[in-house]
């Protein structure tokens, strides 16, 4: 065998369904940089990858990581007009993808979300996604509030995005709600690392948590972000809301390593870099 024959035997070779969302673009990345072989899906990279409908080509795949879905940020997920779309947008999605999966035998992680426990649109799909998944032999990594790229500011962006591109943009910080729901930011290094490891541990079969473990306020992560810019903060009226989900345990072998400071700190520098036009399209 010759020397790249030998390469490419030995390069994993990873499929990321959802690779041009909030987290799949940051993946890839990641997986680069490991030295591993990627192949981008996304319906926003090319209208013909649509997941929806797709059949794929699960030849020379080792790895599938199986993050596509219509998500957003608070703002989208309970807006009553989009409650209908999300459903049978996820429903099909999730049909293909797990038929195709189960058909070829291919091991595979769901990205799924600590709201898998909320009795809503976005959560009941994502739960019915772990039960299947875990019929099929494969790994659910719930993912609670990720953070670490600056979004622009639109129905879909998150929290931490926001209020960084609102006080570097504007010189403040204008609130949804009071701010004392808590929530557990992972920032997508760490989140990474945790996708990789489900299969470099030969795990199967299980549902772990990706999370800092830590609860933390909106108003707290608010107070941070304005410490660092000077940003005023003006907070909402609507009395913020805790998700009910509890603990499914942790990965073994992995913890967090950028703390929820650090990872804030090097977004709003990235924001002024930037002047709060965001790094997304």
């Amino acid at each position: 065998m010759d020397k790249r024959s030998a390469y490419q035997k030995e390069m994993i070779r990873n499929l990321v369904i959802g690779s041009q969302g909030f987290i799949g673009r940051y993946f890839c990345r990641y997986l680069k940089k490991l030295g591993q072989e990627v192949t981008p899906f996304d319906i926003k990279r090319n209208p013909k990858e649509d997941a929806r409908h797709f059949r794929f080509d699960f030849y020379q795949i080792d790895r599938v990581y199986f993050l596509a879905w219509d998500v957003g940020g608070s703002k989208y997920l309970y807006q009553a007009k989009t409650q209908l779309p999300q459903l049978k947008w996820n429903l099909r999605l999730l049909e293909n993808v797990m038929l195709q999966l189960e058909k070829y035998h291919k091991k595979f992680m769901f990205a799924s979300s600590q709201l898998s426990e909320e009795a809503t649109v976005y959560g009941t799909v994502k739960r019915l996604g772990e039960l299947w998944t875990a019929q099929l032999g494969g790994v659910s990594i719930r993912i609670w509030n990720a953070y670490g790229i600056l979004e622009k500011l639109d129905i879909k962006s998150h929290v931490i995005s926001d209020f960084v591109f609102q006080a570097v943009s504007k010189g403040s910080i204008e609130m949804m709600t009071d701010g004392s729901e808590w929530r557990q930011f992972t920032h997508l290094a760490d989140l990474s690392r945790a996708f990789t490891l489900v299969f470099d541990q030969e795990l199967d079969n299980q549902l772990y948590d990706a999370s800092s473990y830590e609860k933390v306020t909106v108003r707290r992560i608010a107070e941070m972000i304005a410490k660092e810019t000077k940003a005023k903060i003006i907070p909402g009226k609507k009395k913020g809301e805790s998700p009910p989900a509890t603990s499914q345990g942790k990965l073994p072998g992995w913890l967090p390593q950028i703390s929820l400071k650090a990872g804030v700190i090097n977004m709003i520098k990235d924001a002024r870099e930037l002047k709060g036009k965001g790094q997304l399209e």
